[in-house]
């Protein structure tokens, strides 16, 4: 027992100390046994609610915080200020709440915003998200049993894939050695039938020099006559044996060379790999449980949305530190800009001010598109011309890690942990920059200066190509398209937090807004605010600002009304 809810606390204000045994719900105050007996006498608190202060400890922790007194002031609260959505004391309402006019009695707040029927309906909405919270934990445990098993049959089809390329290789070899042995031993018959021709050949000449000086001294001269002409016509037989065989390819030169042999550079080349693992992606099969067009109503009033209709912006400051040919930008923390100025390929950081903080070069990378990630206080850059974006850390300056892409992309936005990108090629590509699987979002060939944008879960992105302004879920299922013969060059676009979209007209040379069901536009800026073939823009939903770039002439920034 906690040394606020152990003793009475009327007694502790005589100095005495009683062990509490109630707890008055509208007093926010502990009660002996006596005191809890004269305080259900009294008229003025005998209808407030006394729960045993066993009871009343049982109560969650969070919920024993909850003070019925203004910490400010340390009166009761009395008053709902609908505006605010704040309770107030009476002091309260006198200090800061005096011009506003949506005030009403507690009990009557409570009164007509039917408690009881809400908590219940509260309390079946908890239950309701405790047990879709069940089924995700049970089917993200069964996609890591698929995966484990996944896993295993790929192992074994990698395993597999080896033991065939080495058969298929063993074969060779086999033949390959099998045709050597074949062609080595057609050779050496060939030689050997010649050697042995030869050797027939050497003993009968052999013969006729051994018996050649005899023959000389000891015949006739009718016989030695006789004996040199039929020398002479053996002679004359050897000798087109001989010239038989210079003639023939009997004294060629035969030997063995291996021909058309793999190369490895050529095999590591054309064959870098023997498959490859990819993350793939499809729908939920949970069955999330919801109430149908019915959601548990909480105490607190509806924030206004801003209507497209009310929107108006005032000039604050224009800046030239960004550069010339600047097609992409983004806010960063304390009122910080980051241009992406593809002419110099750097990224160009410029204060608050407006005035230039440093460079990031990352020559001979064009940077297209920037966005902030607050994640890891990095940013995240895109290029028209290069198949990968660059992640870059704003602290020390440096490229943190380049991630590749299947084709170049050109507008990048960041939403919940993702990088959603706009990519000429493919449509609207998901990027996770922690393991580098990309999702593809919606199919299709967009512009090359195609921008993006997200809020909540909602995707907006512009595509000249077709003339449109296109918002749709993260699904890649269409909300609304928008299309008006008066925006002619969609490129940059960005979103406030009711919704309304803000989009750079390159042709026109404007800046509209979008209602946010994309039925309606009003135009905000023209080329007589100084819009001259604009390129991106973004709205910083902290500090309600707005700012975009030219083509040329620098970067402006309104705040938003």
């Amino acid at each position: 027992m906690s040394d606020s809810t152990a003793l009475c606390s009327v007694c502790c204000l005589r100095h005495l100390s009683k062990p509490s045994t109630g707890w008055c719900l509208d007093c926010d105050e502990g009660l002996c046994v006596d005191c809890k007996e004269h305080h259900s006498l009294l008229k003025a608190t005998r209808n407030q609610t006394i729960l045993p202060i066993t009871e009343y400890q049982k109560l969650p922790k969070n919920m024993l915080e909850i003070t019925q007194n203004c910490s400010k002031h340390n009166e009761l609260f009395k008053i709902f200020c609908k505006k605010h959505d704040c309770l107030c004391c009476r002091k309260c309402m006198i200090e800061t709440h005096n011009n506003c006019k949506d005030l009403v009695e507690i009990e009557d707040f409570i009164k007509d915003e039917k408690l009881s029927a809400r908590f219940n309906e509260l309390e079946e909405m908890l239950n309701e998200t405790a047990e879709n919270i069940k089924r995700m934990h049970i089917n993200r445990q069964e996609n890591m049993t698929l995966l484990q098993e996944e896993r295993k049959k790929i192992e074994n089809d990698i395993v597999q894939t080896r033991v065939k390329i080495n058969n298929h290789l063993d074969k060779l070899q086999t033949d390959l050695m099998q045709d050597l042995s074949a062609k080595e031993a057609r050779i050496n018959k060939k030689i050997q039938e010649i050697l042995q021709s030869l050797e027939v050949k050497q003993g009968q000449l052999r013969e006729f020099q051994n018996n050649f000086e005899s023959i000389k001294k000891y015949v006739s001269d009718v016989q030695l006559f006789q004996f040199m002409k039929q020398m002479e016509n053996n002679m004359v037989k050897e000798d087109e044996f001989v010239q038989s065989l210079i003639d023939s390819d009997g004294l060629c030169q035969e030997g063995l060379v291996l021909t058309d042999k793999i190369n490895m550079e050529n095999i590591t080349d054309k064959m870098p790999f023997i498959g490859k693992v990819v993350v793939v992606y499809s729908q939920t099969r949970v069955g999330i449980t919801k109430k149908k067009d019915k959601q548990a109503q909480m105490m607190t009033t509806k924030a206004e949305i801003r209507s497209m209709d009310n929107i108006t912006l005032k000039f604050q400051k224009k800046m030239t530190a960004c550069g010339d040919v600047v097609p992409g930008c983004t806010m960063l923390p304390h009122g910080k800009m980051a241009f992406a100025n593809e002419k110099e390929m750097e990224i160009r950081v410029v204060k608050s001010g407006g005035s230039l903080e440093f460079e990031i070069d990352l020559e001979p990378y064009h940077p297209f598109d920037i966005t902030y990630i607050p994640d890891n206080k990095t940013i995240a850059v895109t290029s028209n011309s290069s198949n990968d974006i660059k992640i870059i850390d704003v602290h020390t300056r440096k490229v943190q890690k380049t991630l590749s892409l299947v084709s170049s992309c050109a507008g990048i936005a960041y939403s919940n942990g993702k990088l959603i990108l706009c990519s000429k090629k493919n449509g609207i590509l998901e990027l996770n920059p922690h393991d580098g699987s990309i999702k593809t979002i919606v199919f299709g060939e967009l512009s090359s200066f195609s921008h993006v944008a997200t809020l909540a879960d909602k995707i907006y992105y512009t595509n000249s190509n077709v003339e449109s302004v296109i918002c749709c879920d993260h699904q890649g299922k269409i909300q609304w398209r928008f299309k008006n013969q008066k925006i002619t060059c969609p490129i940059g676009v960005t979103v406030d937090t009711d919704g309304n979209v803000f989009v750079a007209d390159n042709k026109s040379n404007n800046v509209v807004v979008i209602s946010p069901d994309g039925k309606h536009y009003k135009q905000l800026l023209s080329s007589e605010d100084g819009v001259l073939l604009p390129n991106s823009l973004i709205y910083d939903r902290d500090n309600n600002q707005l700012l975009f770039t030219n083509m040329l002439q620098g970067a402006f920034l309104y705040n938003v009304t």
